[in-house]
């Protein structure tokens, strides 16, 4: 389909993400060959590894991964604040790297951005090497969606947590942390990691079958 026929309908007007410019596309009274289509979700009309891989779950990992990079960004940003001072605060206080409590945040943020970027890249790798030799076993799609949702969540916690200890600082609109808390909580909103993606696993991991509309 030739690109103006289709109007950009400007909405994107978000508090986080705001560079995917993800504006609503309009198209009306344009016919779209039938071989320029496709079914989402529905089986490859090519024979190779990258048709084969399931489309939703692609999806839900791109995502996903923006998320990871977000998380790591702003754990990465509090740890270098928190070394920048050298000596104790105006207030008698401690240097920040010298806070218990800032060390035991920091460790368990680290432990939770690794852990579920671990999950996420076993779970692309079982996925891959599957659709490698034949389509996908459900439960490896569902495990992989699992994986992408449990990491744009753990993300959005991470960025949260790290904002929490730079204080102040991440309030400005024009720093780092600020963006990334918002960012990854868009990331986290998104459809494909809501509860019922999670429920839907819960029941595929009982041995239960999906939830409609959650494959």
């Amino acid at each position: 389909m030739p690109a103006d026929k289709v109007t950009i309908r400007s909405n994107w007007d978000v508090i986080g993400l705001q560079g995917t410019g993800s504006h609503e596309l309009v198209v009306r009274d344009v016919v779209v060959p039938e071989e320029w289509t496709l079914i989402r979700g529905g089986p490859a009309s090519l024979d190779a590894a990258i048709y084969r891989y399931p489309s939703v779950a692609f999806a839900a990992q791109v995502l996903a991964i923006v998320g990871i990079g977000i998380a790591r960004s702003a754990l990465d940003d509090v740890i270098v604040i928190a070394m920048a001072g050298s000596g104790p605060w105006i207030t008698g206080a401690p240097a920040m790297a010298e806070r218990g409590y800032i060390q035991l945040e920091i460790a368990r943020a680290e432990a939770v951005l690794r852990s579920a970027r671990s999950f996420f890249y076993e779970a692309t790798e079982e996925l891959w090497n599957q659709a490698l030799n034949g389509p996908a076993n459900p439960t490896t799609v569902m495990l992989m969606r699992l994986a992408a949702t449990n990491a744009a969540r753990r993300s959005a916690e991470v960025a949260k947590i790290a904002c929490g200890l730079a204080g102040a600082r991440s309030v400005y609109a024009t720093h780092n942390l600020a963006r990334a808390m918002c960012d990854s909580f868009v990331v986290a909103q998104h459809a494909f990691f809501s509860e019922g993606t999670l429920q839907s696993a819960g029941r595929l991991l009982l041995g239960l079958p999906a939830q409609p509309g959650f494959p």
